[in-house]
């Protein structure tokens, strides 16, 4: 995990041979987020000799170049205008019974234990089964996708070819299978959507269906599982929140700021010279904002490291500011929500398992911010 103090304005390091800033503060990672001389596509802004002096890392596969978090505008706009048109509210919002139903599906599965997992046999397939079902894809082969996701964001480069080239091989058959006959699903949507004339390439619907996938589950395990760690570390919260669970709102955006799933966001360059808080950050530089610091920044929050469910507002970034503002933030919150209040009231003795707090092991990765297992009992 990233320390970060949000006292501290900027930290500046170095990977590959080049400097990066790391912003901690919150003003100044919210105008970095929503500054268009901040962007992804460094390519269409420095001239070839001074690109050639930045590391690059190719990954082989053309579809993760098309990821929403990866480009800019106009390509942005236009495909994220596109996913809006299947991704709506209404959408979202007719899902709630099913995810209540799945919930409680996974609970009985594990009533009559002791404990469990939380995270294997609760937080993550929750939203897995959830995307799946919205996307159309088998759920029984949630597992998989889990582990290509794993090995993209998180592999050597022959594990990232491997695992990419299976998924694609996966999902071609299956818009295939679509295509031919559509269903009631967000995939049929994709394939069909179109704004004017223009549709998705192929590198576009695959990048969009990966990313749906991953930030469709990956993110909301980790809701789960550090906002249940949260309840647990403060008792007083926990009972609050079983004695009116009305509160489940205020507090899933608590826990969303105070330990969120995402650690910084991923890495932006400045296309110019550009000042931030007062600092200049040259031209060709890596900017990432971490929003777990900024989400503490006593400048903005009152009481930034006490956990309080019932704070209100709460104006926190988990969900990152701008243009790249998570697409799936309604879905997640949801999620969170039904999850988490249906802990509370299907197991009334839910604690953390004995002897483990100091031994939790949290994700290795500078983005996302999870825990690897959460022992439970009941």
């Amino acid at each position: 995990m990233l320390e970060c103090d949000a006292k501290i304005r900027y930290i500046i390091g170095a990977h590959s041979g080049e400097r990066f800033w790391v912003l901690t503060r919150y003003d100044d990672c919210n105008a970095a987020l929503k500054d268009p001389r901040i962007g992804k596509e460094i390519h269409r802004h420095l001239p070839p000799q001074k690109l050639a002096t930045l590391a690059s890392d190719p990954s082989g596969l053309p579809f993760l170049d098309r990821i929403l978090l990866n480009i800019d505008p106009p390509d942005h706009t236009r495909l994220r205008g596109l996913v809006n048109k299947a991704f709506t509210p209404h959408r979202i919002e007719a899902l709630r019974p099913r995810i209540e139903q799945i919930a409680d599906e996974l609970l009985d599965h594990v009533q009559g234990h002791s404990g469990m997992d939380l995270i294997i046999s609760y937080a993550f397939p929750l939203p897995i089964t959830v995307i799946a079902e919205l996307l159309g894809v088998p759920v029984d082969d949630r597992d998989r996708f889990r582990s290509w996701t794993k090995a993209v964001l998180f592999g050597h480069d022959d594990e990232v070819m491997a695992a990419g080239m299976e998924f694609v091989l996966y999902m071609n058959r299956l818009i295939e299978t679509f295509r031919a006959h559509p269903g009631d699903n967000l995939l049929s949507d994709l394939i069909v959507v179109q704004d004017e004339g223009s549709r998705l390439s192929p590198d576009e619907l695959m990048s969009m269906i990966f990313l749906l996938l991953v930030a469709g589950h990956e993110t909301t395990v980790n809701l789960i599982g550090n906002g249940t760690l949260l309840l647990f570390q403060h008792p007083d919260q926990m009972q609050a929140l079983r004695d009116n669970p009305s509160l489940i709102k205020t507090s899933v955006e608590e826990m969303l700021r105070y330990n969120g799933p995402v650690e910084t966001t991923t890495i932006r360059f400045a296309f110019e010279d550009v000042s931030i808080g007062g600092k200049k950050i040259p031209q060709g530089e890596i900017v990432l904002a971490a929003l777990l610091a900024a989400n503490r920044d006593p400048a903005i929050f009152d009481r930034p490291d006490e956990f309080d469910i019932s704070r209100d507002p709460n104006r926190h970034i988990a969900f990152g500011s701008g243009i790249h503002y998570c697409l799936g933030a309604p879905l997640a919150r949801m999620e969170g929500a039904i999850a988490i209040n249906t802990l509370l009231r299907r197991l009334p003795r839910l604690h953390l398992a004995p002897g483990v707090e100091d031994q939790l092991e949290w994700s290795e990765s500078l983005l996302l911010h999870g825990l690897k297992a959460l022992p439970v009992r009941f």
